[in-house]
């Protein structure tokens, strides 16, 4: 199972670039670069809040999707 953030498509739809997210949001550069790279191990709740305030979201799924695996699905057990 991995993790990709929703950052580079809510970034384009809103004309923004990486510096410009980092500066308006008070996050720091390396974690927008990280999150919009999606090359993470966590991610605390201020910068998820932070986000999704900022975008206007009202789900997580809207900012971060999960992507199974074909082993993390065989290894389910249901």
């Amino acid at each position: 199972m991995k993790l990709r953030t929703k950052l580079p498509e809510l970034m384009k739809s809103r004309g923004l670039d990486q510096k410009t997210l980092a500066a308006e949001t008070g996050l720091s550069p390396t974690t927008v670069g990280k999150l919009y790279r999606s090359h993470f191990d966590r991610i605390d709740n201020h910068t998820v809040t932070t986000l999704c305030k900022y975008f206007g979201l009202k789900k997580l799924d809207d900012l971060i999707e999960i992507i199974w695996e074909e082993d993390d699905i065989e290894g389910r057990q249901v």
